[in-house]
This record gives C-alpha cells, structure tokens and sequence, in this order.
C-alpha cells in the first residue's frame, strides 16, 4: 500500500469515532415514541442540525477506515477478506443512508411543520418493511463483517486483540445504543470505537517498516496465511 494512502486511511481510522463522538454529545435527548422525538428536535433545532451533520461526517469516513482494516489483512487472507470487507462495506454504506436521513428529521421536526402529519410520515417511514428490512441486513453485515476482518487482524498478529475485537464491540454497542435511544450508551460506543480504531488508525501513521525486513505492523515475524 502506498505510503500516501496508508497514512490517509489512518487518520480516517481516527476522525470517524471522533466525529461520532461529537455528534453523540451535541444530540438532544433521543426518544422512544416518533412525537416526543419530534419535539426534541423543534426544540434543539441547532443540536440537532450539529447532530446529523456529524454523525453523517463519521459515516462518511467509516467507509475508507474500513478499507483500510482491509487492506492490511488483504494480501495474507485474501478469501476471508473479501466476504469480511464486503460485509462490513454495505453495512458501512447502509449506515451511511440511515444517517443522513437525520437531516431530514431536522426538516420534518422543524417548529413550522404540521405536527401531526409529520409524525404519521416518520411513523410510516420508520414501520415500513422495506425500510426496517434494509437497516437490519445492514446492522447485522456490519457487525459481523467487522468481526472477520477483526479476527483476521488478530490471528495475523497486526493489531491487539482488544483493538482489533473492540472495533466490532463499539459497533454492536453503538447499534444497542440507538435501539435504545439511549445517548449515554452511543457515546460509550463511539469511546469505544476511538479507542479500538484509534489504535489500529496509529499503527497505519507509523513510520514503515525499514526496506527488507519481514513480519506484521508490530515487527513479529510474518504467519501463514490464513485462508
């Protein structure tokens, strides 16, 4: 991998759970029912303009971070890397959509809608199955992509297994976390997500490797390949 875009899709690593992060502090309180949510965001139409304009900054920047995890697992297990990054890819690009639906709802919540339609929009909008239907596969093939390339980064010795499995962790908590529109729950996972991405992110930035000498990112000697 070019030194250039080695280095690129490290600060990626970095800045996605940092914006993630930034968009879970400046949220106003997440709600269960459709009409309470929408009167947080009449209320906090500012936060919540902050809010999605962040958390869709951190999705964006998910999809190269993630090629980046691929990358580095590529060329050693290059079958397990392909089902693994193709999972947590279209879960990555499905998040994506989901979080720019965000600025939508700072459209409809706005103080001039009409309350009342606005609510049997999202209502309609939220229960759909085609909707619901998207999001799950996405939820579930971002986890468990994640988990593969995490397992790969592990078994090759390329990452700590706290980092390389805390990746799919903040994943799975962040994803818990908004089920239950609870803000304090999608902040620990985006703190999650910095510490574990954060690291791998470091290892990408780390001056390479000096010219002839063998082994993963940490200087051990390099494994069989894993698939």
């Amino acid at each position: 991998m070019p030194d250039a875009i080695r280095k690129a899709l490290g600060v990626t690593m970095i800045l996605a759970p940092v914006l993630g992060v930034v968009s879970a502090v400046a949220a106003p309180p997440l709600r269960s029912s459709t009409s309470a949510g929408l009167a947080e965001i009449a209320r906090h139409q500012d936060r919540w303009y902050v809010y999605a304009l962040f958390i869709s900054a951190s999705m964006w920047l998910l999809v190269p971070a993630i090629v980046g995890l691929i990358g580095m697992v590529a060329g050693r297990a290059p079958r397990l890397t392909l089902l693994g990054g193709a999972l947590a890819l279209f879960g990555a690009l499905v998040a994506t959509g989901d979080a720019m639906t965000e600025l939508m709802y700072w459209q409809i919540g706005a103080p001039g809608a009409d309350r009342a339609q606005m609510v049997a929009l999202s209502d309609r909008y939220e229960n759909a199955t085609g909707t619901s239907l998207i999001f799950t596969a996405g939820g579930l093939a971002v986890i468990a992509g994640l988990a593969i390339l995490a397992g790969l980064l592990w078994r090759l010795r390329l990452a700590p297994p706290w980092a390389a499995f805390g990746v799919p962790l903040g994943a799975v908590v962040n994803i818990v976390g908004f089920t239950l529109n609870d803000n304090a729950v999608v902040t620990v996972s985006n703190l999650v997500l910095l510490a574990a991405l954060g690291w791998i992110g470091r290892i990408l930035l780390a001056a390479p490797r000096p010219a002839g000498r063998r082994g993963d990112l940490r200087g051990t000697a390099a494994p069989a390949p894993a698939d």
